[in-house]
């Protein structure tokens, strides 16, 4: 076996040639460009070099011995002109082409050949009448039509079979002088062949008439060099396009497979007088390649070791030259020479590997097989799915139900009380959970905790769909529920819950901030804050002046994200940017907009109606949009007018300054595409005033609106409102599930026990979140601190903080599980979220997403016929 010459840094040259010429990838081919290498050197070790690299691009095969890999040229070149080593590479390459990656096609090169061939009058490939025609010579002209011979008799008719031959030969012709026509016009890499300074009519006729011209300029005597260079480069461009043609086969080609090796050109002049016409070669390669697009063809050529003949200064190792193997993208492909003396005695020789072997050995036809019967299958597979609405096929969802839940929540009543009375029977029952706090606990397990409220709505109807009392009533229950196991439980505590009134819509939130802030200052007991129901400035102003103090706090039922202020805040709720997903998934999938009388399907488009200046509905519209793309931009409505309010000057924020132009401007979306949905994030109080609205001054009156609403609808659609709208189908999210739910933990359980012997099964907020979440809250800062009693620390903020951000706290709660875990330490991990559906029936779940419980097989996925959902999980 011939081995590469121990030449220095001959090991790292033919790995970097193998690497050159065994790409794998058939886009890889279109760059970058491989510069042509000359080894300067001795005829000896120049010949065991090229023969040793020419053994690389051969592999054995037990059915026909050894056969190439790719089409390469090894030529022995000692006497001849540059046009004649054309020639003889082309041999070469069609000698030397795997049998199994098709013939090897040279159209562009044999064009010009057979333009030669016509010239000299030697054309044998061709008939003559094809560039006679263009030569306007009389040869041109078909002989004349002639009856004898064959004939074929149809009915009346009898045509002879030699007419019939002609126009054949003649249509034949014509196409082929088409074809040739399309690709000199039209096709990039055919671009080439034209002279630079061409400016007509790129036709066929202009092609042939150009290349006569140039060959027979090289042809004539006295031919100057710039004559020959003309003619050699017009070869070997011709030559190079048709490699690079060949290289990117088509995708259905039996042989593409097959021709993702590059081609290789080994030339050897250092025998005989073949020197010049190799180095000349070099040179016109390299000037042609560098505008050329082809690049799936390496050249390494040995010359004599003469400093005067070297087609550029190389730094003369082949660590250099293998550098230049491996380009980077962009490379100017200029030659590159290394002068290598003889190896020194006893250097040890380097053996090349064959650049590939396939894994699979399969025959073109075999594989034209394979490749037709996946074709078949692929567009049987194609035309199933396009035809499946009308065939009805179980490949597709032809689920067109509408989504309502099955057990509807009963709307309660608001009672003999009114909900002031209510809402002071829940601060009593906090105050006599207080006093027992007070009297019965232990001093060195009792601790504070402050409670941030709003007051109570000025007008009814606010008042019972607002969450002011069913939160009261959380915080009452989870003392209850502590107070009962403190005596039985070493590490129990008791809670005084101090609660403070931040004003109608927590406009005072700040000032009952700074008021915490001076009691925690005076009070190491009081361990932290609960409350703030809502997402509002005040409520954000608030939190980082609590937050700059240190003071652990837990809010309730507040989502938006603007409320993590830092790392001392911490809320039961999922945040908006999780409830977004959530409901950005189930709008994509739900059939919730109604198609027919009993038909439904996903919505298509998303009207979002929100409040800019509102933190909450702020946060949770631009969290919506940014998960359902075709959303367009968010409708923008402030209550009360924008006088004294800066609007956002926002690109995709469409503001409306009246409630009848947000009315006109969902009707107007919905009567682009019936299949559009509103997602309402601002307050409930719009809400009734925008039905009102839209039902009596919009086009759209009467006509089915759905709407998706987030826990603002809840409270109002769970206390008895929207109805008597049949044309409305309302989706509601929820942070608990309904009393009842099988789904529930036991601590949910529990607590909807306790619930309905404290206030009856006819109270209406008994299936209202704020109440789960509002007891969730106090849980939490109280099991911190039993966990701080457990470990035998102080109970003190700082200590309450550290373990709630210990990354490990875990808490079974009303309103599901609250982990929070480490990179989660602000809002619980996969908080659970449910979605109800809501009609004169009631509200009923359709959708339950998040942990509800520890080993508790749901909220992973949600149901809509026999077809199952993902539900989204916190990253």
């Amino acid at each position: 076996m011939q081995e590469f010459p121990g030449w220095e840094h001959s090991g790292e040259f033919v790995e970097a040639y193998r690497k050159a010429v065994r790409t794998r990838s058939r886009l890889s081919k279109r760059g970058p460009k491989h510069p042509p290498v000359v080894l300067r050197t001795g005829p000896d070790e120049a010949q065991q070099a090229l023969e040793a690299l020419e053994l690389g691009l051969q592999r054995s095969s037990r059915a026909r011995g050894i056969v190439p890999c790719t089409p390469y040229a090894h030529v022995d070149w000692r006497g001849g002109s540059r046009t004649e080593l054309i020639a003889k590479i082309v041999d070469e390459l069609r000698t030397n082409t795997p049998d199994e990656a098709g013939r090897l096609r040279l159209p562009a090169y044999d064009l010009l050949q057979c333009v030669a061939d016509n010239r000299a009058g030697t054309d044998g490939q061709l008939p003559d009448r094809v560039f006679a025609r263009h030569r306007g010579r009389a040869t041109a002209v078909l002989p004349a039509r002639d009856n004898s011979g064959p004939v074929i008799n149809a009915g009346v008719f009898t045509v002879p079979v030699r007419s019939v031959w002609s126009v054949a030969e003649r249509a034949y012709l014509k196409c082929w002088e088409w074809r040739w026509g399309w690709r000199l016009a039209q096709r990039r890499r055919y671009r080439r062949l034209w002279p630079a300074e061409y400016r007509g009519k790129r036709t066929y006729a202009a092609a042939l008439s150009e290349f006569s011209s140039a060959w027979e300029a090289a042809a004539r005597p006295g031919s100057t060099r710039r004559d020959v260079d003309r003619w050699d480069g017009l070869l070997l461009t011709a030559l190079m396009t048709d490699l690079y043609g060949y290289a990117r086969q088509g995708l259905l080609h039996p042989g593409r497979r097959r021709r993702r090796s590059r081609h290789a050109l080994l030339l050897n002049g250092t025998r005989g007088a073949g020197a010049a016409a190799v180095a000349e070669f070099v040179a016109l390669y390299g000037a042609q390649h560098r505008p050329s697009p082809n690049a799936a063809t390496v050249l390494v050529a040995a010359l004599p070791d003469a400093p005067d003949a070297a087609p550029s200064p190389g730094p003369g190792t082949l660590a250099d030259a293998a550098a230049k193997l491996d380009p980077a993208k962009g490379t100017i492909p200029a030659p590159f020479a290394v002068r290598l003396p003889p190896p020194e005695a006893g250097s040890r020789t380097v053996a090349v590997l064959p650049v590939w072997t396939p894994w699979v050995r399969l025959r073109p036809r075999t594989e034209l097989g394979i490749e037709a019967v996946a074709l078949a299958v692929t567009l049987y597979l194609t035309g199933q799915l396009a035809f499946v609405p009308w065939l009805d096929s179980p490949i597709s969802s032809t689920y067109t139900q509408c989504l309502t839940g099955s057990d509807y929540v009963k709307q309660g009543q608001v009672g003999r009380r009114t909900p002031a009375d209510q809402y002071a029977d829940a601060l009593r029952m906090i105050a006599d959970q207080n006093k027992i706090a007070e009297t019965e606990g232990k001093t060195d397990r009792t601790v504070t905790i402050a409670h941030v409220r709003a007051s109570m709505a000025p007008n009814e109807a606010e008042r019972r769909s607002g969450g002011a009392i069913p939160e009261l009533r959380g915080l009452a229950l989870a003392q209850q529920s502590l107070h009962r196991l403190a005596p039985a439980n070493d590490d129990g505590v008791w809670v005084r819950i101090k609660t403070y009134d931040a004003g109608v819509q927590f406009k005072d939130a700040r000032k009952v901030a700074t008021q915490i802030v001076r009691e925690a200052g005076k009070n190491d007991r009081l361990i932290g804050v609960t409350g703030f129901t809502e997402s509002r400035k005040e409520t954000v102003e608030a939190l980082r002046l609590l937050n700059s103090a240190r003071i652990p706090i837990v809010s309730s039922t507040a989502t938006a994200k603007a409320m993590e202020i830092g790392r001392y805040y911490h809320g039961a709720a999922p945040n908006n940017r999780r409830e977004a997903r959530v409901m950005a998934e189930f709008a994509k999938e739900a059939n919730t907009v109604s198609t027919g009388e009993d038909s439904c399907a996903p919505a298509e488009s998303v009207a979002v109606v929100t409040d800019p200046t509102d933190v909450y509905s702020d946060d949770l519209g631009k969290e919506f949009a940014a998960n359902f793309p075709s959303a367009g931009n968010r409708i923008g409505y402030i209550p009360g007018g924008s006088n004294g309010v800066v609007v956002p000057n926002e690109p995709d924020l469409d503001m409306k300054f009246s409630m009848p132009e947000v009315a006109e401007a969902v009707c107007s979306r919905v009567a682009a595409n019936n299949r559009t949905l509103v997602y309402w994030t601002s307050r409930v109080r719009e809400f009734d005033n925008f039905l009102e609205t839209y039902q009596t001054v919009s086009k759209c009156a009467n006509k089915d609106l759905t709407v998706v609403g987030g826990n603002e609808l809840t409270n109002a659609a769970l206390s008895g409102g929207f109805k008597g709208k049949a044309w409305l189908r309302l989706y509601h999210t929820a942070h608990t599930l309904p009393a009842g739910h099988p789904d529930r933990s036991a601590t949910a359980k529990a607590f909807n026990d306790a619930y309905t012997r404290e206030f009856t099964t006819e109270d209406l907020w008994r299936n209202d979140g704020h109440a789960s979440l509002a007891h969730d809250s106090v849980q939490v800062l109280a099991q911190a601190t039993s966990q701080a009693n457990a470990a035998g620390v102080e109970l003190t903020r700082p200590n309450v903080q550290q373990i709630i951000n210990s990354g490990q706290f875990d808490l079974e709660g009303a309103s599901g599980r609250l982990r929070f875990a480490a990179g989660s330490l602000q809002r619980p991990l996969n908080k659970m979220l449910t979605v109800l559906h809501h009609d004169e029936r009631g509200s009923a779940p359709v959708l339950m997403c998040g942990d509800s419980g520890r080993n508790i097989d749901a909220g992973t996925q949600w149901q809509q016929g026999d077809e199952k959902h993902d539900c989204p999980k916190d990253e």
